[in-house]
């Protein structure tokens, strides 16, 4: 890892690219209207502007009472002013713009990883910080789960500024190694059963992760969840995962995995090594596919908002 990194973007504070700042992720505000382009996502699953079709509006609220006009709905009319008043008062009502987001950040062991820009934790999470403030510009209220291999923030929605700055405040925390241990380890598998439980109906759910542990039971839980809210899986990834360079074989590269660990010795070894990784890749993706979930691949090894950017043209 190198740690001579340069900034993340323009006008984004010095990054070491080994842990996160607190600056860095409050930078991101000033690109809080980014936003994806929907034809991208899976058909069965497309978005209609920044909400899901096949989902159920949040419904009227109330707005204020003005004199009752011809062709005002007589349904509408407020009978308690209007006998007040002696006068006819009609209720207005505007639609409901705020909506539950919810992200799962993974910061676990998995994620302390990076070849070249930055390790995936941190760059999972910037992308959080930008997913974060995209729900603030929306006015949305943001709530979540940040974890990392012994610890885990879980935050309910909440509107403003208060669960914007408190998912920021967790990423920043949970994303360095610290030395505390507890009875289990967190995984995946635990944190998704999580915020199955944490998420309401209707909502924008966010799953950010390089989803190593990812399992059939993880699916069954993910498959549950965007039965009745938008799921869209983040997955960070760093060049090496997939495909290593020839110098590995000269260095004697140390390979750690979730198969186990050993040594690059030969060619057949390295090939054998990226055809797994492509395999175990393609069998996520034709899930997802299968589920009608929208899957984005984010790499540590480029900047984020190049990255966002291509997404939403």
């Amino acid at each position: 890892m190198n740690n001579n990194v340069p900034a993340i973007f323009t006008n984004t504070p010095y990054t070491t690219g080994v842990d996160v700042q607190l600056t860095e992720l409050l930078s991101y505000k000033q690109h809080g209207k980014l936003s994806l382009n929907a034809k991208r996502l899976p058909a069965t699953r497309q978005l209609s502007g920044n909400y899901l079709a096949n989902i159920k509006g949040r419904g009227m609220e109330f707005a204020e009472v003005r004199h009752y006009q011809p062709g005002d709905d007589v349904r509408a009319i407020d009978w308690a002013v209007t006998a007040r008043t002696g006068k006819a008062h009609t209720k207005l009502f505007q639609e409901e713009k705020e909506r539950p987001v919810f992200l799962l950040v993974d910061v676990s062991d998995s994620m302390i990883f990076g070849s070249q820009l930055v390790f995936k934790s941190v760059q999972a999470c910037h992308l959080a910080a930008l997913l974060s403030w995209q729900a603030k510009q929306r006015n949305d209220r943001l709530g979540g789960i940040v974890f990392n291999q012994q610890q885990v923030a879980e935050l309910k929605p909440t509107s403003r500024n208060k669960g914007l700055m408190a998912f920021l405040h967790q990423s920043q925390t949970l994303c360095k190694k610290i030395a505390f241990k507890t009875t289990q380890q967190q995984s995946l598998f635990l944190q998704l059963k999580r915020l199955s439980h944490l998420v309401q109906t209707g909502s924008q759910v966010h799953l950010i992760s390089d989803f190593s542990q990812l399992d059939s039971a993880c699916y069954k839980l993910i498959n549950l969840m965007r039965r009745h809210n938008q799921v869209t899986v983040w997955q960070i990834s760093d060049p090496l995962e997939s495909h290593l360079p020839k110098q590995a074989l000269q260095a004697g590269l140390k390979i750690n995995s979730i198969k186990g660990s050993g040594f690059l010795r030969n060619q057949q070894q390295q090939k054998s090594y990226q055809e797994a990784a492509s395999q175990r890749q393609q069998l996520m993706e034709s899930n997802l596919l299968k589920y009608g979930i929208a899957h984005y691949h984010i790499s540590a090894a480029v900047p984020l908002l190049e990255q966002f950017n291509a997404y939403a043209q």
